[in-house]
């Protein structure tokens, strides 16, 4: 048995969809805490790890600056003075302690040891002094970090030549501070980090809350509309992000489905309309000349009447036919011809065709020619079904005593429209129908009820589908002024 496909139920109901096992929200969340926290775990390792190294040089880089500062006054020590007892040594010593920070300052000539400290603690015997062996040897300064008693410390090992012998000013400095420094930025670090975090989620959460209610509704929305047709109202969102713009898309489009539908029932009700009365009259008057056929007494003259009239009804029909098969074509996006087109030549041809009715009715059509050729590119079959839409409508509606005026226009400048214009002299269209009267379906409250509201509709859709337009030009009453626009073309 066939399984029903999927978001369809059986019966016809719209089913709703299983969620996935992560929904929108959870994706939301866990990308946004996934960001954040990549974000700071990246942060920590470009941070932390250089910020220690760093205030470790610092501090190399100042104790070997103030060792070299007090290199000259070392210099000039003389034999005596370099006892360990001796003021001017001593001096020195609690000088460069005191400027650099150091904890250990030692003054070595490679067997004997001159020290200066500031702490009781002796690191001495624990410090191994290979710094110092490499400044004897090479007589260059060595700088470098190492541990003593498990203190780590920066060291540096200056060679100094006083006198006929070479001696070494090495001097030491704890720098567990650094490290108690890192772990205290490292703490808050990490304190702003689960902060962040903890932020991240609410706003997380509740940026997915609002975008998932917003979605809902317009999921809902749209069940409704699938269910109950287009008369379903969709909620507005006037958001300005894209989900506001989804939605008023979504309205858009099912105000347009409200139309068609609108226009459909329309089509429906006056289609029924129009061809109920005209159905019947033939039927009435086929069997009035059955009856007579019937009985063998056939009254010419009555019957000659009842065919004119049965053949005027048939022509309506035939009309209405053609305007729903030329609707078809256009819904059904045929594609129209483009080619020069001469347009004066066009209009009196089909001028031609409307003046034996237009003479029944003292309405014939008059052409006004520019006084030279008026090129538009078009389809010449588009252009002269758009013609006769205007002009059956201008004969229709003007008094039998005043005539139509057809006029065509040459653009003035480059790339201005070429211009055809019919002028009636009926009633004319009140201002707020101009528009509507293009509409399928609409007919204006002027109009004489002969038509079915489609001329207009289909000449303008026409008009638009070679690249021109069909408006209504505003005109002093009474009567009306339709203007048919073209691309211009070279003859």
């Amino acid at each position: 048995m066939a399984q029903p496909r999927a978001g369809v139920a059986r019966g016809g109901r719209i089913a709703r969809p299983r969620r996935a096992v992560f929904g929108l929200r959870g994706r939301i969340v866990g990308a946004l805490m996934l960001t954040a926290a990549a974000t700071l775990g990246v942060a920590a390792l470009a941070l932390l790890s250089p910020l220690e190294r760093r205030l470790r040089n610092a501090e190399l880089q100042t104790l070997v600056s103030k060792t070299v500062d007090q290199r000259p006054s070392f210099v000039a020590l003389r034999g005596r003075q370099l006892a360990i007892d001796s003021p001017p040594l001593a001096l020195l010593g609690r000088d460069l302690v005191q400027s650099s920070g150091a904890q250990e300052v030692y003054l070595l000539d490679g067997t004997h040891t001159i020290r200066l400290r500031t702490t009781d603690r002796s690191t001495a015997a624990g410090d191994p002094f290979d710094d110092v062996e490499e400044a004897l040897q090479t007589h260059r300064a060595v700088r470098s970090v190492g541990r003593l008693d498990g203190d780590e410390v920066v060291r540096v090992a200056l060679p100094l030549r006083i006198g006929n012998a070479w001696y070494v000013l090495a001097a030491r400095k704890q720098v567990s501070e650094v490290r108690d420094a890192v772990a205290v930025v490292r703490r808050a670090f990490t304190t702003a980090a689960l902060a962040g975090l903890g932020i991240a989620l609410v706003l997380g959460f509740g940026f997915a809350a609002t975008l998932l209610r917003r979605l809902r509704r317009l999921r809902d929305a749209t069940v409704r509309l699938a269910e109950r047709g287009p008369t379903e109202q969709v909620p507005a969102d006037r958001n300005g992000d894209e989900v506001g713009d989804l939605t008023r898309a979504f309205a858009r489009m099912q105000h347009r489905l409200r139309q068609q539908e609108e226009a459909r029932r329309s089509f429906v009700a006056t289609a029924s309309h129009e061809l109920r009365t005209p159905v019947a009259s033939l039927r009435g008057m086929l069997e009035l000349l059955d009856d007579d056929l019937t009985r063998g007494h056939v009254d010419l003259a009555d019957a000659r009447t009842q065919v004119t009239r049965a053949l005027a009804q048939a022509r309506r029909l035939g009309r209405l036919a053609a305007d729903l098969l030329d609707l078809s074509r256009l819904d059904a996006e045929v594609a129209l011809r483009e080619e020069p087109l001469e347009l004066g030549e066009l209009a009196r041809a089909v001028i031609a065709e409307f003046e034996l009715g237009a003479g029944e009715r003292n309405a014939a059509p008059e052409l006004q020619e520019p006084g030279q050729p008026a090129w538009a590119c078009a389809d010449p079959g588009a252009v002269a079904q758009i013609l006769r839409i205007l002009l059956d409508n201008a004969v229709r509606l003007s008094p039998g005593h005043l005539p139509v005026e057809v006029r065509l226009r040459t653009p003035s400048a480059p790339g201005e429209p070429v211009v055809l214009t019919v002028t009636d002299a009926g009633p004319g269209v009140p201002p707020e129908e101009r528009e509507r009267i293009f509409q399928r379906f609409a007919r204006g409250s002027t109009a004489d009820g002969a038509g079915f509201g489609l001329g207009l509709a289909i000449g303008r859709e026409l008009a638009e589908r070679m690249g021109g337009q069909l408006v209504l030009e505003v005109t002093a009453p009474p009567g009306a002024t339709f203007a048919l626009r073209l691309p211009s073309a070279q003859a």
